[in-house]
């Protein structure tokens, strides 16, 4: 991928917007996360015989293997219309965990039906009052016979826990080690909670009290890196989900601008309202720069997993998730009070690009990694040999 996605990517991101264009009419989204499905199981339909919830499951388990580009198109093509279908939390997000952690039997089980779009999965690893990258306080024990596995604990919130098949729940053994545990969603032993996120989806506080559970994989130190990578793609993707919502949101309110009148003439006559508005096209530009450069990154770390695609998944989210805070801001003051309205599209763009900046430990963790890590002192580059493309000192 050179920064710009190839003409085959490019159709599919049509394809993709088409198809949400056609369904998400204005209203649509405000009346699908106020109902108790929380999505809509039509769109849902629309996106698997599209061929969507594929892209991330190999050949082998009836997936189309396709990489972080085509990811990151049909992430835009969903946030120019504010999606709410589950694609990241539900099918992508799983599916990265199940390749890299499962047992051959724990892939044939499970692959092809999130691929088919036919059973959908939750990750739980937030807790409440824990650091996102501290060890999980879920206790994962196992009886001195070497029995199942009981998980004891809580997780909130958990994206779309409310109509998941199964839980992928991450837990402490007894030797302090790190590991992603398969639970049933109806497994005897969990309580759930439902609830709401920021942007009105779905989410649920999960309550384990001595729940069966299956390791995926053994705990330990490859367990908690294929978890940091999985992550690393999550946040990577939604970059592509934040660039969509910037450009929709950016899009209407310069419409919004030119339609709404004030003392006679348009809002767009006001020399200060189109510099700001020239300014979040800049800033969403920018962002776009650095979401197209990590997901390069990523297919990068693909073909050779020598690259440093963790500072590089932190250091874009970073930069993306603080110009989607902005944007979100600044759509919202350039309508007006209307902007604050639940029935108006364009507070769902703002709520949905605040949640983004809050996804997966939010910025406050990201940046503390980042600035742990040598990132910060590394010129960024897409580039294969990168070494060779820097200036000397």
């Amino acid at each position: 991928m050179e920064l710009e996605p190839n003409e085959d990517q490019k159709l599919l991101f049509d394809s993709a917007e088409a198809m949400f264009a056609r369904r998400y009419t204005p209203g649509f989204r405000a009346e699908v996360v106020t109902a108790p499905a929380g999505w809509s199981d039509a769109v849902w339909q629309a996106i698997t015989e599209l061929g969507l919830t594929t892209l991330t499951v190999d050949e082998d388990h009836d997936g189309a293997g396709a990489g972080p580009a085509e990811v990151y198109v049909v992430q835009q093509a969903l946030g120019r219309h504010a999606a709410v279908e589950p694609l990241l939390d539900g099918t992508y997000l799983p599916s990265w965990l199940i390749a890299a952690l499962g047992s051959d039997d724990q892939r044939r089980e499970l692959l092809p039906t999130l691929a088919a779009g036919t059973a959908h999965g939750a990750v739980a690893h937030a807790e409440p009052g824990r650091e996102w990258d501290a060890l999980p306080a879920v206790r994962a024990d196992r009886s001195d016979s070497g029995g199942p596995v009981w998980l004891t604990g809580v997780k909130s919130p958990v994206a779309r826990a409310d109509r998941a098949s199964f839980f992928l729940v991450t837990a402490t053994d007894s030797e302090g080690e790190l590991g992603v545990y398969l639970v049933s969603a109806d497994a005897p032993g969990i309580s759930r909670t439902d609830g709401r996120t920021t942007d009105w989806t779905h989410a649920a506080r999960l309550d384990f009290d001595r729940t069966p559970a299956t390791a995926l994989g053994n705990p330990g130190r490859e367990t908690a890196h294929a978890l940091d990578i999985a992550f690393a793609r999550a946040r990577i993707a939604l970059l592509g989900e934040a660039v969509g919502l910037m450009e929709s949101g950016l899009a209407q309110t310069v419409e919004y601008l030119k339609s709404r009148r004030q003392f006679g003439v348009p809002l767009s006559a006001f020399q200060a309202l189109v510099h700001r508005a020239a300014d979040l096209y800049a800033q969403t530009e920018l962002a776009r720069s650095i979401a197209l450069w990590a997901t390069a990154t990523l297919e990068a770390f693909d073909a050779d997993d020598t690259v440093s695609i963790l500072e590089a998944a932190d250091d874009g989210f970073v930069f993306v998730a603080e110009t989607a805070r902005t944007v979100a801001e600044e759509i919202i003051q350039l309508h007006g009070g209307i902007g604050m309205t639940f029935e108006t599209a364009i507070s769902h763009y703002a709520a949905r690009l605040t949640a983004v900046t809050q996804s997966f430990g939010g910025i406050g963790a990201t940046r503390r990694r980042a600035l742990n890590s040598s990132s910060p002192v590394t010129p960024p580059s897409a580039l294969r040999n990168a070494d060779q493309a820097l200036l000397p000192a």
